[in-house]
């Protein structure tokens, strides 16, 4: 026979998951300031600056390439594409999970980028660093479906 004692401790016990789980969700930082960081960083990228984009990366990003293979496969990925004519945010998620990424806190912004040879979806990963400030720590290009 189950006891009231034994039902409020179970809804407290629910309760108390609930609050933990809801707390441990909420994002940092927002879509709005995410999607600002994620355009300034893709701005150099589009001009060309790519040493820029690498410098202005997070600590992640830069531990795992270096600021010379960075640069180079932007030339070889980026200048084909030619300029780029429309970026619209499709989508600014926060998420404890990334691609290619160890399980954290994150806002992965997706762009549907026209350029001029072609359309593709981007996808900018920012993480925050020690300070509390997002940077860019992982950027793809896929083609748009």
């Amino acid at each position: 026979m189950i006891t009231p004692l034994r039902h409020l401790l179970a809804a407290a016990c629910l309760f108390v998951g609930m609050f933990a789980f809801a707390a441990d969700t909420k994002p940092s930082g927002s879509a709005e300031e995410s999607t600002k960081v994620a355009r300034d960083w893709i701005g150099h990228i589009d001009a060309g600056q790519y040493a820029e984009s690498w410098s202005d990366a997070g600590k992640r990003f830069k531990a795992m390439v270096t600021q010379e293979k960075w640069v180079a496969a932007m030339e070889q990925m980026r200048q084909p594409l030619g300029s780029v004519s429309a970026r619209e945010v499709s989508e600014a998620t926060f998420s404890h999970e990334a691609p290619r990424a160890p399980k954290g806190d994150y806002w992965i912004v997706k762009f549907a980028t026209k350029f001029e040879a072609v359309s593709a979806n981007e996808v900018v990963i920012l993480a925050p660093e020690a300070d509390g400030s997002w940077h860019v720590v992982g950027y793809f290009i896929r083609p748009a479906a």
